[in-house]
């Protein structure tokens, strides 16, 4: 893996763009690893760096999309590995485009994510929409960190517990299931 990720680093911004593309659809190196180093080393640059990830990671996306959407079940077989299948189908179930939004923010391969979204037949606006708020807050809350409060920035997303950010999570699902609630709730009434 570290071969690879050195094969990536030597291409700069085009590493970058291609890692971040790939991982959504087959690579298990996640972006992160090339991005914080690039945004550390330029942080004038920290905010164009993560527009390019979040750019190609959702380009990406479409990929798995396809994969997921042409070969349906036995992508999710081949590609996602058995103790992530049923978590995820159960995610999507539950939860549909939030699902989405939520995987694409944490740091596990996002292409179990693109590839289900697309065996799952989720909406393809719901996919792209949820893909780019998702990503785009992974990638750009790194380079807006770094680009206006410096690099040491980044060692405040360690401070944070994880509890707080699991009852963030938290209350954005019941934020967004309270609000889906009312919205149906208004239309049925009408």
């Amino acid at each position: 893996m570290e071969q690879l990720l050195h094969f990536f680093e030597n291409y700069g911004l085009g590493g970058l763009f291609l890692l971040a593309f790939m991982e959504s659809f087959i690579s298990p190196i996640l972006p992160d690893l090339m991005l914080i180093p690039m945004v550390l080393a330029t942080p004038d640059e920290a905010i164009y760096y993560s527009l390019i990830a979040t750019l190609a990671s959702v380009l990406g996306g479409f990929v798995g999309y396809g994969i997921g959407n042409k070969l349906g079940q036995p992508a999710i077989n081949k590609f996602v590995p058995l103790r992530y299948a049923e978590k995820i189908r159960q995610w999507f179930s539950t939860y549909g485009g939030w699902a989405i939004f939520f995987a694409a923010l944490a740091p596990i391969p996002f292409k179990f994510v693109t590839i289900a979204a697309g065996a799952f037949r989720t909406n393809l606006l719901v996919f792209f929409l949820a893909s780019v708020f998702g990503r785009g807050k992974r990638f750009l809350l790194i380079g807006i960190l770094v680009h206006y409060f410096g690099p040491e920035s980044l060692d405040v997303l360690n401070l944070i517990p994880d509890y707080w950010i699991l009852a963030g999570l938290i209350f954005l699902i019941i934020a967004g299931l309270f609000i889906y609630y009312r919205k149906h709730r208004r239309q049925a009434q009408n």
